[in-house]
């Protein structure tokens, strides 16, 4: 019975203290691991996300740097200009001291050649591939979005620190002139950034147990991270190298770890101050317990003592001294009985209960999810809203885009000079507003101007047919019709031009919206108008212009060249002036009628003998005609007046009789040059000659009639 106790009383100790102790000393630790490992996870997110916050702070004082860098006077016009280049120097070097980040700045010209430079390798960056790749792309900028540009670069040679060979190079173009509708680029900044100042920049604000790394597409460009098995506690944090109006961006990782070797010392050391009084607290709980085992041992030895003797039938000496009674036994019995009544009536409302609850359960799921349906059909229709709002919006962007671009058409037709500018700007103002669609415009020919047809991304190869074939189709429809091209249909918008004349823009592309339709037909219709007026004007121009009997020049015409020909300075000019003999008489004899033929057949005659010399004759009265000749015309003067002379008595094309000795065509005619009088009085000076030989005409004629 003794040994018995005894081994109860140590099997007790065991599970009593020794277990349980050795557990709670177990999870204590497992508990300070996660505690420690849940705190170094966290400081090591907030330091990845810290340092990347400070690079790209770092990174975007350095961009609008470079941008005002390159908006600065001496920098502007320091490549072409000596006097502001002498001080690049000062103004490069200012700049790297207050951007520590920059390793070397170089200023570069337009063709590549570096014009200034800051603790940089010039050979190395001309012949780097830098250069070569960027003068093929950023460098060669020739469209109106020219942006700039970062990149990321492996040049040892651009690198000063040994070992250290990748860099960010910060390219930033200088516009020497800026407009709406072009750009001139005169030069480039280039900063180099190597990347081991990032780590550099950002050490201090690591642990002693920290590493850092960055990370370029899952690979390791820089820092002392290992990133294998042996850092489990990692974190890393995404870095954009990019700025305001940067056409591209460069995506680094920045990744912050620990190693657990390191982990483990640190839960040990934080563990060490209460492993002593841990050791005390347990020695106490074993010596209480075993105490405690001891007691319970007695009272169960004396218990089942006071058992074996009810199982013999014999008194017990407990119950004998009244320690013991059978009674107590039977009231143990009936209280567990009556427990035992309590617990079933108890676990039936248990079960009553739980039944309950169930069909409670059941009804809030089903709240639940009528609830979820509610939110799925809010959330789509949020998301319906969101894109219809998103979709309006974008639409309005595009329309006023689209109406800028119309009012900026409308300022480029105003001082167009040409039908062929006209269709290169119509092209390149819808390209912005339609981009990636084909196009092909054609401008038929009209007074002072020629017919023409440009294409923009459309392979055009016989443009004859396809002229046949758009007007073919236009006599049924003319405005907006659609025609098979390259395989598919395309649409065709009519340009009306003023009278008959009609143009056409085709669209390469059969799917066109509602809208886009109506925004072409709007471009279309300013076009329209456009060259209606113009045409309008120039029919006006030209009948204002023109003699209504002859068709040649009139006085207005013949005013305004002297007014051009007089504001020019050293103009030399010769000037015939002619009138016609026998006008008079023509109009009392045979009538006005055959005196407009007369005047006809002199204009047909000045014509003729004009040709391959000068297009500027006039009639500038009723029977009174002049010539200009200027410049290199001067020399052709005998010419023409020989040519007068030969057409005085041969026969023309009306049939006018001859009367009283009258030859059928006669006109008497005088010039004068600047090389004898001024231009102020040259009309003067050839009015008097043409008066002189008209007085030796009539001398001669009377002499022949006597």
């Amino acid at each position: 019975m003794t040994i018995r106790l005894r081994s109860i009383t140590f099997l007790l100790l065991i599970f009593v203290a020794v277990v349980p102790v050795s557990v709670l000393s177990f999870a204590l630790y497992k508990q300070m691991y996660n505690l420690v490992y849940n705190s170094v996870d966290s400081r090591l997110a907030a330091s990845a996300n810290q340092i990347a916050a400070e690079l790209g702070h770092n990174n975007e004082i350095l961009t609008n740097g470079l941008r005002l860098l390159s908006e600065q006077d001496a920098i502007v016009k320091g490549i072409d200009d000596l006097l502001y280049s002498i001080h690049l120097p000062d103004v490069l070097s200012n700049f790297v001291l207050d951007a520590p980040l920059i390793e070397s700045l170089y200023l570069v010209d337009k063709e590549g050649y570096v014009v200034e430079s800051h603790a940089g390798n010039i050979l190395a960056l001309e012949r780097s591939g830098l250069i070569l790749s960027t003068f093929t792309g950023p460098f060669e900028i020739k469209d109106i979005a020219s942006k700039s540009r970062v990149f990321l670069i492996k040049d040892s040679a651009l690198v000063a620190k040994g070992g250290q060979h990748k860099a960010l190079a910060y390219v930033v173009p200088i516009y020497s002139d800026r407009a709406i509708d072009h750009i001139v680029v005169s030069g480039y900044l280039v900063a180099i950034v190597p990347i081991y100042k990032l780590a550099e920049r950002v050490q201090d604000s690591l642990n002693q147990n920290e590493s850092l790394g960055f990370f370029y597409k899952q690979q390791q460009i820089e820092g002392n991270l290992i990133d294998d098995a042996n850092y489990d506690v990692a974190h890393a944090s995404r870095l954009v190298i990019s700025g305001r109006n940067y056409q591209n961006s460069v995506w680094l990782k920045v990744k912050v770890g620990q190693g657990l070797e390191s982990l483990a010392e640190q839960v040990r050391a934080t563990m060490a101050p209460g492993m002593a009084s841990s050791v005390v607290v347990i020695a106490i709980i074993m010596v209480v317990i075993m105490l405690f085992a001891h007691l319970v041992a007695r009272a169960f030895g004396r218990l089942y003592g006071l058992i074996r003797d009810f199982e013999k039938g014999r008194d017990s000496d407990w119950v004998n001294d009244h320690k013991l009674t059978i009674q107590e036994f039977a009231d143990v019995a009936s209280l567990l009985a009556q427990m035992k009544t309590t617990i079933g009536k108890q676990l039936r409302t248990v079960q009553e209960k739980n039944q309950e609850l169930a069909r409670i359960d059941k009804l809030r799921a089903g709240y639940l999810e009528e609830v979820q349906n509610l939110n799925s059909q809010l959330e789509y229709k949020v998301e319906e809203r969101t894109r219809d709002l998103e979709l309006s919006m974008d639409n309005l962007a595009q329309s006023n885009f689209f109406f800028q671009q119309l009012v900026q058409f409308r300022r480029v037709l105003e001082a167009s000079k040409g039908n062929r500018q006209i269709a290169i700007d119509a092209l390149r103002i819808l390209a912005m507003c339609f981009p990636n669609i084909g196009l092909v415009i054609y401008l038929p020919q009209s007074r002072g101007h020629r017919s023409v047809h440009e294409s923009l991304s459309v392979e055009l190869d016989e443009f004859d047919e396809l002229q046949l074939r758009i007007a073919t189709k236009a006599r049924q429809r003319w405005d907006r019709f659609s025609i098979e091209f390259n395989q598919q249909w395309v649409n065709v918008f009519g340009i009306r031009c003023g009278g008959d004349k009609m143009g056409w823009l085709l669209i390469n592309e059969p799917k066109l919206s509602e809208e886009s339709s109506n925004r072409i037909m709007l471009f279309v219709t300013e076009l329209s108008s456009f060259l209606e007026n113009r045409s309008l004007n120039e029919e006006l121009d030209h009948l204002a212009r023109t003699d209504s009997l002859t068709g040649i020049k009139n006085r207005k015409a013949f005013d305004e060249l002297q007014f051009s020909l007089e504001t020019q300075l050293d103009a030399e000019v010769c000037m015939f002036v002619i009138d016609v003999n026998g006008l008079k008489r023509m109009n009392d004899e045979k009538g006005h009628e055959k005196g407009d033929q007369l005047i006809q057949s002199v204009a047909e005659v000045l014509a003729e003998c004009c040709r391959d010399i000068s297009d500027d004759y006039f009639r500038i009265g009723g029977d009174e005609f002049a010539i200009v000749l200027a410049g290199p015309q001067l020399e052709k003067i005998e010419m023409l007046a020989a040519r007068l002379n030969s057409r005085q008595n041969n026969q023309v094309a009306i049939d006018l009789n001859s009367f009283g000795g009258e030859p059928l065509l006669s006109f008497s005619f005088g010039y004068a040059s600047t090389h004898e009088v001024d231009f102020s009085h040259l009309y003067k000076q050839a009015d008097q000659n043409m008066y002189s030989n008209k007085q030796r005409y009539y001398s001669r004629l009377r002499q022949t009639q006597l």
